[in-house]
């Protein structure tokens, strides 16, 4: 085999090889949930597979929230903002000191 030869057989096997990955890693992106609370406020969560944090836009703000430890749920927790994930879509929001109860919608 030549040189040229090798190097089309790699550049054919890269291009096929990001076609078939391509829409595999788009369908697994993001997974999004829309909260509605006891307090009539909303606010939209996204998770990102390759991340450990909730990216949170609530209140006219967009904010990225690091995991943190927890043996009942799922938190996430910064500047005053803390969002707890419960089983069946139910949800705990605290910020600017209120606690308000949430279920997705």
């Amino acid at each position: 085999m030549t040189v040229r030869r090798i190097r089309w057989i790699g550049l054919f096997s890269l291009a096929l090889a990001f076609s078939v990955t391509g829409p595999i890693a788009q369908s697994q992106a993001q997974t999004h949930h829309r909260y509605e609370c006891s307090d009539d406020s909303r606010f939209d969560v996204t998770f990102y597979p390759e991340t450990q944090s909730a990216y949170l836009q609530i209140d006219g703000k967009s904010m990225l929230l690091p995991k943190r430890f927890s043996l009942i749920s799922q938190r996430f927790k910064k500047d005053g903002y803390s969002f707890a994930m419960r089983a069946q879509g139910k949800a705990i929001m605290k910020h600017g000191g209120k606690t308000s109860r949430c279920q997705v919608k």
